[in-house]
């Protein structure tokens, strides 16, 4: 019995209720394995559960918002990758749109420890800063989450966290070299052209999300689909954004409920 209290303690993510230093967000830190071994890589998760009517922020939060940041404190030899970020969504702050997420999500960071471990358990501690906004904006800095993972002779994944790593998995925005993407400058605008594999039929409805600010998040995008399937789609620069970019990087959202999905972009010009 002590060993399985033992174990239980170290799994125990931390974990910020609503509420708590005036912030609406809760927010945990979760593995998707059960323990940790010598050499190979694991994923954390910042899992992310926002309150009715509130919102954080993409990587790019678009004209408003700041994204949600990671700052690791973690032991000799260990590395942290950048943050993997689902596919964002359009978030409303002060009648503007921006670049963002509600309910939930799970951001998520593959770490690799070092090819030997000497200690039976190993604490990897993060500092995390994002600001959750609604009729006002709570930010916070800086905030300590830590989790204990035992050392194990194999990775064994969790059985409660892995169907939440492999959902948001899914909506990680993707590459797809059968699309065929083109983006200009026309007057005031960016117009950018996708030529979609003839295997799609439907795109549904179709956003474009600014990776480097780029374009007005809050700026209605105008869409044409050509009888041949091409996608066009004018975009507003952004007055902040960059001006003499070389490409155009940036996620297509693709909202067909039967084929959902989102291609990750960065046309030259």
């Amino acid at each position: 019995m002590r060993l399985i209290g033992l174990l239980t303690a170290l799994l125990l993510p931390s974990y910020l209720h609503a509420g708590s230093s005036g912030n609406p967000l809760e927010i945990e830190l979760i593995s998707e394995s059960r323990g940790i071994m010598a050499g190979k890589p694991i994923s954390l998760g910042l899992r992310l559960a926002h309150p009715a009517g509130t919102h954080t922020y993409w990587k790019n939060p678009g004209i408003v918002g700041v994204g949600t940041t990671v700052q690791w404190d973690l032991p000799p030899g260990f590395h942290a990758g950048e943050i993997q970020w689902p596919a964002p969504r359009i978030v409303k702050m002060a009648g503007h749109e921006a670049q963002g997420y509600t309910g939930e999500t799970l951001l998520m960071i593959q770490v690799t420890p070092p090819p030997f471990l000497a200690d039976e358990a190993v604490t990897l501690t993060a500092k995390v800063s994002w600001m959750c906004c609604g009729k006002i904006c709570s930010p916070a800095v800086s905030i300590p989450f830590s989790i204990t993972l035992p050392v194990t002779r194999q990775v064994e994944v969790a059985a409660a966290a892995q169907p939440l790593f492999e959902k948001y998995r899914a909506l990680i925005p993707r590459h797809d070299p059968a699309w065929r993407t083109h983006v200009k400058r026309e007057g005031k605008y960016i117009l950018l052209t996708l030529v979609p594999p003839s295997s799609v039929q439907d795109p549904g409805d179709i956003h474009f999300f600014t990776a480097d600010g780029q374009v007005d998040s809050s700026q209605k995008q105008a869409v044409e689909i050509r009888p041949d399937g091409t996608i066009r789609m004018m975009l507003t620069p952004a007055e902040t954004g960059p001006q003499h970019a070389a490409t155009l990087p940036g996620v297509v959202s693709f909202s067909n409920g039967t084929l959902p999905f989102h291609l990750e972009i960065e046309p030259g010009y």
